[in-house]
């Protein structure tokens, strides 16, 4: 009986359009997403990649427990949520940020760009299992198409002439870690505070990350510059401790499987990025996957709420 309820809650949710707001609170988490490439290119001359990955988890998780002690929040303590933490910590802060910054200096940009896109794709396969969420036609055909769009929009950052298996295999894994991270968040979002609980799993994925770069001898060689101080922060507080409380918020809104496609954007400014700040160009096949990639949102936001349109009117016949 509690299944089939939760099927009718989950087709339910699956069909309705989502609102303004979330969207443009997507649009957002996606800009902030795009910078972090860039700001980590820029630092991985100072610090080695897991340690730079950890530098930034525990500086993120320290601001949002300074925010949720500041506002007097409480904390369950309670093994079953500290251990959920953990899972979170160790996927979507472990994982995640460690394939990030293993295969940033590893692979190329393009390959890179594809592979983390890809995590939609996991976590659409894993949401229909774990969070009984229903995949509609419109879901299904939004995803191919702006994944393909993403695949298009790196096609000129490939390098097919060397090896970078290795890198890519990096980015990969941290793809699947956030994908496991962000079904895991969703089973836990709107459960009451979000700072100290968020806070907590990043302090604890930077425990993983510092624990795999004494294990993968990186050493504590960091060059503190004014440059790379700044990154860090830049990394942290707005591209990390923001995104997490934003991102939060919207899994309480919405299903995962609508707000995952919204990533795809994140390649697509960051070329626009390039181009305001850094002078860079689009080609023409860049302008072609970020019209590719639109569409695929297209598909996912406005097309649902065009047959509710429909059905309403049909009603009020």
């Amino acid at each position: 009986m509690d299944d089939n309820r939760t099927k009718v809650t989950s087709s339910a949710m699956a069909g309705k359009s989502l609102s303004l707001q979330t969207i443009v609170g997507m649009v957002v988490v996606a800009i902030l997403w795009a910078i972090c490439f860039p700001f980590i290119s820029v630092g991985l001359p100072d610090a080695p990649p897991l340690l730079f990955a950890a530098l930034r988890a525990f500086l993120a998780g320290a601001f949002l427990i300074a925010i949720g002690m500041n506002f007097g929040r409480r904390f369950d303590c309670s093994f079953r949520r500290l251990a959920m933490l953990a899972l979170i910590g160790f996927s979507y802060t472990g994982l995640g940020l460690g394939g990030m910054f293993l295969g940033a200096g590893n692979v190329g940009p393009g390959v890179a760009t594809v592979l983390a896109n890809a995590q939609p794709l996991f976590a659409a396969i894993l949401s229909i299992f774990v969070l009984k969420e229903v995949m509609t036609a419109c879901l299904y055909l939004g995803l191919f198409i702006g994944f393909v769009g993403v695949v298009v929009l790196a096609l000129p950052g490939f390098d097919f002439g060397t090896d970078r298996f290795v890198g890519a295999l990096y980015v990969l894994l941290g793809a699947v870690g956030t994908a496991i991270g962000n079904v895991l968040l969703k089973l836990r979002a709107g459960e009451g505070d979000m700072y100290l609980p968020m806070g907590i799993q990043l302090i604890l994925g930077a425990t993983f990350l510092l624990v795999a770069s004494l294990l993968a001898g990186e050493g504590f060689e960091v060059d503190w510059t004014w440059s790379f101080a700044s990154v860090v922060f830049v990394l942290a507080v707005p591209a990390t401790a923001l995104i997490v409380v934003l991102w939060y918020e919207l899994l309480a809104r919405a299903p995962l499987n609508k707000l995952n496609p919204f990533t795809f954007l994140t390649p697509v400014f960051g070329l626009l990025i390039g181009a305001l700040f850094f002078d860079e160009t689009f080609s023409a096949v860049e302008i072609t996957g970020i019209a590719i990639t639109i569409l695929g949102l297209v598909v996912i936001v406005l097309v649902p709420n065009q047959k509710q349109r429909i059905v309403l009117r049909y009603q009020e016949r």
